[in-house]
């Protein structure tokens, strides 16, 4: 019955009654007013209670007309303030549900109330999981233990403060993710009812700054390292000279050995050099239609003369649809050998595999250099590919051949990046777009 009765006041509503209503209100008065005039001057000689019962009707119709109407005015806006408030209701509810930041709310009790997709999205948990539970099972446990939680709840509840902060959470797998928090408090009348926190993954955002002071740093290393080079250059090739000039008027065969031994440095000097051109100017020159494939089954196949490579495996998982750039072979020869040698370097002690993987996709081809090798520590990672940075022992190597090889794949525009962690290997992926 009520749902019928909603329905006509909903058809009314759509035909104005209300305003109809006051229309014949105004039509009422106007003509109980004529009436009156004309009962002043015409029916003077009408019985008084006649006129009484008259003046009665006439006055509890307008009562009646003017109740009906307010009681419909009252009606028709509070309706009318419901279903606005209603539509905004559901317009900020769409924003927080569909928001790609983590939104949630916490009591005083620190536990969860509310929990948006967006929560769901970055943490893994869904609202019926995390809605109750307490906020610490996304803290790492060592901000627990310095107090974060506490301390941030401190400066909400006492001086209602805004928090807006980086730190970390934990997803339901127990990963540590880096994020941005902003943290305020939740009030009504003045008194605290609980806290809201809009939480970013800021994950790729580091990622990029990362990458982008490494280009910073190298871009400054490789100005130096080319006017090293340049004046190097110059004094090593004259000094070449005269150490081949006197091996030839030599006669002692202890100084003929010492001038060999000189000239056997000053060829190690010069290969430095060298890299650090290539480091600071790498040019893709010989550029050709190439196959990643043959270039990486090149590089396999003179890696195989190299004695190290008889206690390592390489096993090749080439995919057999890549499509050809255009790209120097010779470069991206080079790169593949550097990462091998790299990863037959970091198999000393641990590790006897080398997994090479080829890959495409829409815009980019991709190779993945991977070794089970003793890994890296997040420290080495941040230094791989500056120049002349090395974990290998003094003149075992010059720590410049990741960096050239750093350098060949940003000249075709792609990018050479590693992953690693301690024990677990390591992996090198090279990507390059299509139209290099």
């Amino acid at each position: 019955m009520l749902k019928y009765w909603r329905k006509i006041i909903d058809t009314a509503r759509f035909f104005h009654l209300g305003w109809l209503l006051l229309a014949s209100f105004s039509v009422i008065l106007f003509i109980l007013g004529v009436w009156e005039i004309l009962e002043q001057q015409i029916f003077q000689e009408t019985l008084a209670a006649s006129a009484v019962i008259g003046l009665a009707v006439r006055g509890f119709l307008v009562f009646g007309l003017l109740a009906g109407w307010t009681i419909w005015i009252v009606y028709h806006f509070r309706i009318q303030l419901t279903d606005q408030l209603s539509d905004t209701e559901s317009r900020y509810r769409n924003i927080i549900e569909n928001s790609a930041d983590a939104i949630l709310t916490i009591g005083p009790d620190n536990r969860i109330q509310s929990w948006n997709r967006g929560a769901e999205r970055l943490f893994g948990w869904a609202a019926n999981e995390a809605i109750g539970e307490p906020i610490g099972m996304m803290i790492p446990v060592k901000l627990l233990q310095s107090g974060e939680l506490l301390c941030l709840a401190y400066g909400l509840t006492k001086a209602n403060e805004v928090k807006n902060y980086q730190t970390e959470r934990l997803d339901n797998r127990g990963r540590t993710i880096p994020v941005n928090l902003t943290e305020t408090a939740l009030l009504s009348n003045g008194k605290v009812l609980g806290r809201s926190q809009i939480i970013r993954d800021i994950s790729e955002l580091q990622t990029i700054e990362h990458q982008m002071r490494q280009s910073d740093r190298l871009a400054t290393v490789g100005q130096l390292a080319a006017g090293v080079a340049h004046e190097i250059g110059n004094p090593l090739t004259s000094i070449s000279s005269l150490v081949q000039l006197l091996e030839r008027r030599m006669e002692n065969p202890d100084h003929i050995s010492k001038l060999a031994r000189i000239r056997s440095n000053i060829e190690r000097i010069t290969k430095i050099v060298h890299e650090l051109v290539d480091f600071t100017r790498p040019q893709a020159t010989d550029v050709q239609s190439v196959q990643i494939n043959d270039v990486v089954q090149n590089a396999v196949g003179l890696m195989s003369y190299d004695n190290r490579s008889q206690k390592i495996k390489i096993n090749l998982n080439l995919s057999p649809s890549l499509p050809r750039i255009k790209a120097s072979p010779d470069k991206l020869h080079q790169v593949i050998v550097n990462l091998l040698v790299n990863a037959f370097d970091a198999m000393k002690e641990s590790g006897d595999k080398i997994m090479i993987t080829t890959s495409a996709n829409a815009s980019t081809i991709s190779i993945a250099v991977t070794d089970n090798g003793g890994g890296m520590k997040s420290e080495v990672m941040d230094k791989i590919f500056e120049p002349f940075f090395t974990t290998k022992d003094v003149g075992k190597g010059t720590g410049l051949g990741l960096s050239v090889s750093h350098g060949i794949i940003n000249s075709m525009n792609g990018s050479l990046s590693v992953s690693s962690s301690p024990g677990d290997g390591a992996t090198f992926l090279i990507e390059i777009p299509k139209e290099s």
